[in-house]
């Protein structure tokens, strides 16, 4: 049986990895200065830093349409028998609804949803797992299966150079009471199960970078062979070091640096930067 695999534009993948398993990625939508584009298709990460800094109203952020789903299904199916569709958290978009909408359409086809309880490397390491499982030879119904395991492993720490775009955006109303009182703060804050949590709040973005390694290091095995991505928002720089720091450190790991797309960027706004880690699907075995 041949599987494709699917994923949405938060998945923040190198189209180097794209292209070399593969992978379809559906974009979502950016509306800004009153102007709409494909996420990573027409305004590309480094476009939309450049534009936030002088663009007018907060950008905003939609799911793509069934139809868009639809289209993409169809056309994969005339080359494989089966699909894996993989998204970012339901708790935070309503994109893996949109997929589970367009299975529906496509009553007849052997397509399965599943909702990687995460976004950007976070929901892209478990696609590249599942891919790697797929030239391994599993059938769709273990891919699905090492998914929903690997998931449930994945450590996700980020932290923010500025709490105005994560708050304007509505996506984390438990942390509300939190922004409202203390904007200076620089928090650290996990992904789990799909949702926002802090760790810790710290006053300088200095100590939030360094709580936030040390965290992450205590938090994964020296030997993992896993993957492990450096993610930012118009801060390469700091990446690059977390980036070094990280190779010391975790020598047998895949460690991938890459920028936020803009659908995150919209809701993080620049200065971002996130840790994450994936377990090898091998480690499981």
């Amino acid at each position: 049986m041949k599987i494709g695999i699917v994923t949405d534009s938060t998945s923040d993948l190198p189209p180097e990895l794209v292209s070399k398993y593969d992978i379809e990625v559906i974009p979502l939508h950016v509306s800004m200065d009153n102007q709409h584009y494909l996420d990573g298709v027409d305004l590309s990460a480094t476009q939309f830093y450049q534009r936030l800094k002088t663009s007018g109203p907060l950008p905003t952020t939609s799911q793509p349409s069934p139809g868009a789903f639809v289209e993409c299904y169809r056309a994969l199916l005339k080359k494989v028998d089966a699909i894996l569709s993989i998204h970012i958290t339901e708790a935070l978009s309503g994109t893996i609804r949109t997929a589970r909408m367009a299975r529906e359409i496509l009553p007849e086809a052997n397509i399965q949803v599943v909702d990687s309880h995460s976004t950007s490397m976070g929901l892209g390491g478990l696609v590249l797992e599942a891919a790697q499982a797929v030239r391994r030879g599993m059938k769709i119904e273990e891919v699905s299966k090492l998914v929903t395991i690997l998931r449930e492993k994945v450590n996700f720490l980020v932290t923010l150079d500025t709490l105005e775009f994560i708050q304007k955006s509505g996506r984390v109303s438990a942390l509300q009471a939190f922004f409202g009182s203390i904007l200076q703060i620089k928090p650290l804050l996990k992904l789990v199960d799909g949702k926002v949590e802090l760790v810790a709040k710290v006053r300088t973005r200095r100590e939030a970078v360094a709580r936030m390694l040390s965290e992450f290091k205590s938090k994964i095995a020296v030997e993992t062979e896993g993957i492990i991505a450096v993610m930012h928002t118009a801060a390469e720089g700091e990446a690059e070091k977390l980036k070094a720091a990280l190779q010391e450190t975790f020598k047998n790991a895949e460690i991938i640096i890459s920028q936020a797309g803009p659908v995150l960027g919209v809701h993080v706004g620049p200065g971002g930067l996130a840790l994450i880690s994936v377990p090898g699907a091998v480690s499981l075995l």
